[in-house]
Order: structure tokens, then C-alpha cells, then sequence
């Protein structure tokens, strides 16, 4: 079966400048979690953008080839994009259209569709290097709408997986809050002393210490 026949090279700058463009920035009332994860994504984006511009170089290279060739050959097929490449151009901008989609409605306070977002991402790239966020924005969301089981559960997830561990701090603080919330106080209790002893050099962690310093 043949490939996808090669785009031009102004498809694929297009493709960068659609992931680019297709962040938006958090409202002036976002948490300061939601800034610090908007400035990641925009790190993601650039990383993606480079990684496409590579692709974009090698698909030039390709149609100088073809170019080359065509004096000795008429009537030769166009040349073909190599599967591995379509798939890796397409993955790039299907996940980071997904994420953003989410991202946007948990930052404009549409929680049911962020947690549908976040949900289908999750679905669709269960081991995605953004995944764990993905998963925090999820409970995230869910909190907000008052589903403190589900969003418990996520957060859980984060915690216990090997790959959840930049974000699990963080997981452990919003659990805390919930149990708190559900009137958990052993359970509370218990969560925090994992955050102050697992990882006690993050802001969560500080966060909590200065907290109970007397005033």
C-alpha cells in the first residue's frame, strides 16, 4: 500500500503555525498553576515546532531529490512522504490540538468540557509525556464540579505512577484538600506527611512549612 503523497512544504509550515498559534492564554483570574502549566505548554509548542521544522527540512531535501531526478526521469510518480514521518507530523498536532482544547475550557472555567477534554486525551494518549498533567487537570476540573471521589482517584494515579512523580507534589496537596473537604482528617493528615517527606524541597512542600509557622 503507498504512502501519502509528499505535502508541500507550505503545508507543513502551516502545520507548525497552527500549533503555535492554537494556544490561548489563561484569563487574569487563573491560578498561578495554571500560568506556571501555560508557560510549559508553550515550551512543548516551540519543542514540537522545532521538531516539525526538522521534518520540513528533510521533506525539502526530499523534493530537491526528486527535482534532481526529474531531467532523467519524465514520467516518475511524485515522491512519497515515508510513513514514519506522516505518522510522527500528524501525532504532533493531534496531541497538542487535544491538550489545548482541554486546557482552554479548564482555563475559562468550563469545567464539564475540560473534564471531557482531559478524559479523551488521556484516552487517546494514555502514555504521553504530558499525560500526568493531563491527568491533574482532570481531577482538577472534576473538583471544581464537586466530584471529589473521581477527582481523588486521578489524583492517586499521579501519585503512584513512576511517570506522575513532577507532579505528584502537587497531587498530594490538592488530595490533602479534598480528604480535608470529605472530612478525612487522618487521611489528610497522612497524605501531607508523604508531601513533607517525599518531597521536601518543592513548593508544595514549602508551601506547607510556612504555613504552620507561628505568626
Amino acid at each position: 500500500m503507498k504512502s501519502r503523497i509528499i505535502p508541500s512544504i507550505s503545508w507543513v509550515a502551516l502545520l507548525a503555525g497552527l500549533i503555535l498559534l492554537s494556544g490561548c492564554a489563561p484569563p487574569p483570574g487563573s491560578s498561578v498553576a495554571l500560568k506556571k502549566q501555560f508557560t510549559q505548554i508553550r515550551q512543548q509548542q516551540k519543542q514540537q515546532a522545532e521538531q516539525i521544522e526538522i521534518l520540513q527540512q528533510q521533506l525539502s531535501l526530499l523534493q530537491q531529490q526528486m527535482t534532481a531526478g526529474s531531467n532523467i526521469i519524465k514520467d516518475r510518480e511524485p515522491l512519497e512522504i515515508p510513513a514514519a514521518v506522516s505518522a510522527e507530523i500528524s501525532a504532533l498536532t493531534d496531541s497538542a490540538s487535544s491538550y489545548l482544547a482541554a486546557f482552554s475550557s479548564l482555563a475559562s472555567g468550563r469545567f464539564i468540557s475540560a473534564e471531557a477534554g482531559f478524559a479523551g486525551f488521556l484516552s487517546e494518549y494514555p502514555n504521553h509525556q504530558y499525560a500526568p498533567n493531563a491527568r491533574y487537570w482532570l481531577a482538577d476540573a472534576q473538583l471544581a464540579q464537586g466530584k471529589l471521589p473521581a477527582a481523588a482517584a486521578n489524583l492517586r494515579q499521579i501519585i503512584v505512577n513512576v511517570d506522575g512523580q513532577e507532579r505528584a507534589p502537587a497531587a498530594l496537596a490538592l488530595l490533602a484538600g479534598i480528604y480535608r473537604r470529605q472530612q478525612l482528617n487522618a487521611e489528610a493528615d497522612e497524605v501531607l506527611e508523604q508531601l513533607r517527606s517525599r518531597y521536601p524541597d518543592s513548593a508544595e512542600s514549602q508551601q506547607l512549612y510556612r504555613s504552620h509557622e507561628p505568626q
